[in-house]
């Protein structure tokens, strides 16, 4: 990615965390920024059988693309940003566990939820996955992901290109429970990075 634009990225970042009131988990050091927020939308079954039902309180999480864009810096090769990917992810759900067991609003939050593109191999890591009503707020995020891609794969004009009439924008949440469960303090996930 060009070095200006890189940084006329950073500035708008900035803007963006403020203005939806993004927490970081661990600024520079964590993939994930979260907002707790009540849940709209249909209800939701995780893998483990729990529900989040409208109006349920959440952690919204969003991956921090700006963040990710810097560690794709330079990186030519699809795989090794789809694996730089999935091991911040992995890196950073212990983190994200961490942050959700020390909230005060910890007891009511049912579960953790977000909307992307990028849901292709995250169901091992404990996400259950479901389409999002394409109204005017999904395809708008869906337009704005979209460009996140462009910019940040090496392939993204071609990527995006190929699937312009088939870019599917999902939904990814796990219970609160298995979250805990899998990467909470002194739990064991079996994955490996």
């Amino acid at each position: 990615m060009n070095t200006n634009l890189l940084m006329l990225w950073g500035y708008w970042d900035e803007i963006y965390q403020r203005c939806t009131r993004l927490t970081y988990i661990e600024k520079g050091n964590n993939i994930f920024r979260v907002v707790p927020l009540r849940y709209r939308g249909e209800t939701l079954r995780t893998s483990d059988e729990r529900t989040i039902h409208d109006g349920d309180l959440i952690l919204k999480i969003h991956i921090h693309n700006y963040y990710f864009a810097t560690l794709c810096r330079g990186v030519q090769d699809e795989l090794r940003v789809a694996l730089l990917l999935r091991r911040h992810i992995l890196q950073s759900l212990p983190r994200l566990a961490a942050f959700l067991e020390a909230m005060e609003e910890r007891e009511q939050i049912k579960g953790i939820v977000g909307t992307t593109m990028l849901h292709k191999g995250v169901a091992p890591l404990g996400f259950s996955i479901s389409n999002v009503p394409m109204n005017w707020f999904f395809r708008y995020k869906r337009w704005y992901l979209r460009l996140m891609l462009r910019l940040v794969h090496p392939n993204g004009k071609r990527r995006v290109q190929t699937w312009k009439h088939d870019m599917p924008l999902k939904r990814v949440y796990m219970s609160k429970e298995l979250l805990l469960a899998r990467y909470g303090q002194g739990a064991s996930t079996g994955d490996t990075l």
